[in-house]
């Protein structure tokens, strides 16, 4: 019955069946190469977004060499500090199997900061071997701490790749199987890349992306805070404290009921902010030296469900001026590894009074 059903219809049309299938398939192929043409690029199939997130000094370094060691078309990075053989025998290793890999670095001297001294090193043996190296514009600290793969996944950083520190510090990577958030670092590097002649202008932060870039955090750092709601706790470690802004926020979360436990490295620079926090009910804790650990992560965490990772401390400096970016996510895993190592590291600490 089919087959005859079939001969039928083909006569009717006056075309054979097997012409009006292969017609059909033309048809189909000429819609799909208009949309392409009208769009300019053919529609990536969806990427199944996944976070994870390693604790540092206990987890060590190896994920962000196993991580370069992966990528198989590009690699850029943009970082404050570099001096890591590891690191760069990896991306001296992917420049030799083709990978097209960029390293952008400091080299601002801003606010006392050593400049081009802590990379020079690292700068000297990458170009030698074939990786593309540049200074970013020295007007201004280039913060930054990411790695781009393949426009595909990125690590977002409140570390440096600068292993003299590796054994004392805390911080945190979240490497990010997102494409929206990797390419959002990826076309922002290549602004940052083509112009290091010049300050940083806004990042790229396509939906979906959860970037938060510096210049101009501050706005998302305190819809952030303010999010927190009465009966909850704001979990902060951060290494620098200088935003009256942001501290004016925390004391306010206090007053409306919400706990906020900070945590930093004491550093007398940053005196003024840590007496503001705790005479406005805050509670501040600080550990002294690098012994056991120095705070180096900025992170904020609010309501047990949301965190700010990244390398923007709370200064007004680093949320207004200088190139930063992290992300605020929801992902459950990165919230509750980061959120239980600060309450674990907060009670170990001691608290501050003000004199």
């Amino acid at each position: 019955m089919t087959d005859a059903h079939t001969r039928v219809t083909a006569k009717a049309s006056g075309m054979p069946h097997r012409r009006r299938a292969r017609v059909a398939l033309c048809t189909a192929a000429a819609l799909l190469l208009t949309v392409v043409l009208w769009t300019g690029v053919a529609q990536a199939a969806p990427q199944a977004v996944s976070y994870s997130v390693i604790t540092l000094p206990g987890a060590g370094y190896q994920s962000i060499y196993d991580f370069i060691a992966g990528a198989k078309k590009s690699i850029e990075i943009t970082v404050y500090a570099l001096s890591d053989t590891k690191a760069q025998e990896a991306l001296k290793a992917a420049a030799k199997r083709g990978v097209k890999v960029r390293v952008l670095l400091n080299s601002s001297t801003e606010g006392g900061a050593a400049g081009k001294t802590m990379s020079q090193t690292a700068y000297d043996d990458l170009t030698a071997n074939g990786v593309a190296v540049r200074w970013a514009w020295s007007g201004t600290l280039w913060h930054q701490k990411t790695i781009v793969r393949d426009g595909t996944a990125a690590a977002i950083m409140t570390c440096n790749l600068y292993s003299p520190y590796y054994a004392v510090v805390r911080d945190y990577v979240v490497f990010a199987t997102n494409r929206t958030t990797a390419q959002g670092i990826q076309a922002t590097f290549n602004i940052d890349w083509n112009n290091t002649d010049r300050a940083p202008v806004a990042g790229v932060a396509p939906a979906g992306s959860e970037l938060v870039w510096s210049p101009g955090a501050e706005p998302a750092l305190l819809r952030l805070i303010d999010s927190a709601r009465p009966g909850t706790t704001i979990y902060i470690e951060d290494e620098q404290l200088a935003s009256d802004p942001l501290e004016q926020a925390l004391i306010a979360a206090v007053d409306r009921g919400v706990t906020v436990d900070f945590l930093m490295t004491y550093d007398p620079a940053f005196k003024d902010g840590l007496d503001t926090l705790a005479a406005g009910g805050v509670d501040v804790r600080i550990l002294e030296g690098y012994f056991p650990l120095y705070i180096h992560a900025k992170v904020v965490s609010v309501n047990g469900e949301t965190i700010f990772v990244g390398s923007t401390n709370l200064t007004s400096l680093m949320t207004d001026k200088n190139r930063n970016v992290g992300i605020i996510t929801r992902d459950s895993g990165v919230v509750e590894g980061i959120t239980s190592t600060i309450a674990t590291d907060f009670a170990g600490a001691v608290p501050y009074t003000t004199p």
